[in-house]
């Protein structure tokens, strides 16, 4: 005690002059303050019909007190620390505190009154004995007696299970029939053949259709890695979200900068949102180039549909999943604030996933929250395609105009930024945003999620797009110029830096409101300007054959179904776990190997079931309409030369 009070007097005398904020603490320091987060024993508790509950507290003083002076200072650091004045609590109240259990036994609405406040009684008898603090109840999860029978199968449940074992049906008889079938009999029947597993498969290992005058053999491989980087972000995301076993160990290394790296990883969905504009314009550029008639209200509306056909059907199935079984796929201490919540929310706002509103639409509310990307980009694809049929007549002009809409969408960032006190990426996923999903940080759905916020690498992508045809039409090759290549091999290691180095711009602690603005307003369109350097130098010559490498194309297909699949599969392998994780580099990079495999592995049955025979039965019923159109226009002429005849 006398050793514990002497370095508390030295931690005040230290801090008499210094600001209210306290960057650096000692070990021992920071092992005299209260443990964030502790997790009971949840099966043992259950099984033995005890209470247990799970919940969060806000710790008060009594009067002047050194400890909780030093965790407040610590604590202000919100960048980089957690709140330490809050605790995070999983606890058998049953056993820890059998003394304070109520007397009574009130109804039910009563009875979860009392579990609560006993829960509460139970914390605040600890801290008080411990390091005189009072806690209070501010945010409970939940209190439960004994195990949870689980309730009957609901409509929506047994729908999606009917659903599953249509569409297993509807794989077995197509597989039949295209192993059986004649191939004479298999022209008339593609339909039919739609949903044949074989037949998916070999579009699954297609080679990518490729080009004399453009190389896109990088996208592929870009594609891949960009997947990664989302889920190892994700991972150390989800492990933050639960409870942490050591957090010093995660506060000492959030300025490292593989630890930055990590953390603002996700600049890299510009990269997604550049080759979505860039492939739709090339798309349409080169048919102007070829001299083809684009009709644009038709190729509008064609262009959209094909998209939503593209992204829709895996995407619903796995919203559906979410919002059905998903929460009936584990159980655990956390099972029920991480999975049981994000379902609860997926069954009340599906609607909005089906029309690509979730990311405006109760934005707060976050259900599968790596789809806001599907939401935005379909919004941003939508733009892309409007500029691209409205500049169709204008070759110079055209980069012109984007570039001045570039320009226009940072100065409004800028400006929203400014005035809203809108915090960048790095800061925006700091510890305590990040355990609140966001929920009381507007940066995310302003400048993360909204297609405003990301307008800048779409129109990127379009402006890279115009430049590389404008490029073919006068006939420069850049691969000629050594400048050019020694910019374009640079570009791609000068995007990592400015991923990794960008938030030391804004130095530790709270960053001031012009310098968050101007990081929040710039880093995703210089990100961008480094990579469309890169990938212009890629699509004319400058070598790249990592990024080249023909088995990229497989994984590549297969990544919409990870993005779709991995926030799932791991954070039900963390909601289920019994104690704290620990979250380190070598763990990090473990689980996110094992995450990646699996999510790529599952992958595999959506798109052999639902995605790829979606477009091969959409491309099949469109060559059919086509040959009866062709075949009623025919008609007509082929009966007049009858009657001349």
């Amino acid at each position: 005690m006398w050793a514990r009070a002497v370095s508390l007097a030295l931690a005040t005398v230290a801090l008499a002059g210094a600001s209210d904020v306290l960057y650096e603490i000692s070990d021992e320091q920071y092992y005299e303050m209260p443990t964030l987060f502790h997790l009971d024993e949840y099966e043992r508790c259950l099984a033995t019909r005890g209470v247990y509950c799970t919940g969060s507290f806000e710790l008060s003083p009594q009067g002047p007190h050194q400890l909780f002076q030093l965790m407040q200072r610590y604590a202000a650091n919100w960048v980089d620390n957690f709140n330490h004045t809050r605790l995070h609590r999983g606890l058998c109240v049953s056993q820890r505190c059998r003394q304070l259990a109520p007397q009574q036994h009130p109804g039910q609405g009563e009875h979860n009154a009392a579990l609560a406040e006993w829960f509460e009684s139970c914390v605040n008898e600890s801290t008080m004995l411990s390091y005189n603090l009072s806690s209070r109840l501010y945010q409970l999860e939940y209190c439960r007696r004994g195990e949870v029978n689980p309730d009957g199968l609901s409509t929506n449940e047994r729908a999606f299970a009917g659903f599953v074992a249509i569409l297993l049906a509807l794989c077995a008889v197509s597989t039949v029939l295209d192993l059986t079938l004649s191939d004479h009999a298999k022209k008339g029947a593609a339909w039919a053949l739609s949903f044949s597993i074989p037949g998916c498969w070999r579009s699954l290992l297609a080679p990518p259709p490729c080009s004399s005058e453009t190389d896109l053999r990088a996208f592929d491989g870009l594609r891949v890695l960009c997947m990664m980087c989302v889920i190892i972000e994700h991972v150390c995301w989800i492990t933050t979200h639960t409870f942490l076993a050591d957090t010093r160990r995660y506060e000492q290394t959030r300025r490292a900068l593989d630890a930055m790296l990590m953390a603002n990883s996700t600049l890299v969905v510009q990269i997604f949102f550049m080759m979505s504009s860039f492939l739709l314009a090339h798309k349409l550029l080169q048919q102007r180039r070829r001299g083809e008639q684009v009709p644009v209200v038709r190729t509008f509306f064609d262009t959209m549909i094909n998209r939503i056909i593209r992204v829709s059907p895996s995407y619903f199935v796995v919203v559906w999943f979410a919002a059905s079984w998903w929460s009936r796929a584990g159980s655990g201490p956390m099972w029920t604030p991480l999975i049981e919540a994000e379902v609860n929310i997926c069954r009340s706002k599906w609607w909005t996933h089906l029309l690509y509103l979730n990311n405006i639409v109760y934005a707060n509310d976050k259900c599968l929250i790596q789809t806001w990307y599907l939401a935005a980009d379909m919004q941003l694809y939508g733009l892309s395609l409007l500029l691209t049929l409205a500049l169709w007549r204008c070759r110079r002009g055209a980069i012109y105009v984007l570039t001045a809409l570039l320009a226009g969408s940072i100065a409004l960032l800028f400006g929203l930024a400014y005035t809203w006190r809108l915090v960048p990426t790095f800061v925006m996923h700091r510890p305590e945003s990040v355990r609140t999903t966001y929920s009381t940080e507007p940066s995310f759905n302003v400048l993360y999620q909204s297609p405003l916020g990301n307008v800048p690498g779409a129109l990127a992508g379009l402006l890279l797009a115009h430049l590389h045809h404008q490029l073919l039409d006068s006939r420069i090759v850049l691969s000629k110029y050594k400048w050019f290549r020694w910019s374009a091999v640079s570009s791609v290691c000068v995007s990592a830096w400015w991923v990794a180095a960008s938030p030391l711009l804004l130095g530790r602690g709270a960053p001031g409101r012009g310098g968050a603005a101007a990081l929040a307003a710039l880093e995703r369109p210089i990100f961008a300007f480094f990579v469309g350097v890169a990938l212009l130098g890629a699509m004319h010559g400058v070598p790249c054959s990592f990024l080249s490498w023909r088995g990229w194309g497989c994984g590549a297909r297969l990544s919409f179904g990870a993005l779709l699949l991995h926030l799932p599969l791991n954070k039900s392998l963390v909601a289920a776990r019994l104690a704290p994780t620990q979250l380190d580099r070598q763990s990090a990079i473990l689980e996110w190997f094992g995450v990646a495999s699996v999510s790529y592995l599952a992958a595999l049955p959506l798109a052999l079931c639902v995605e790829l025979p979606a477009q091969r039965l959409h491309r099949a019923l469109s060559a059919l309409r086509r040959r009866s159109h062709a075949q009623s226009d025919a008609a007509p002429h082929d009966t007049r030369q009858k009657t001349d005849l």
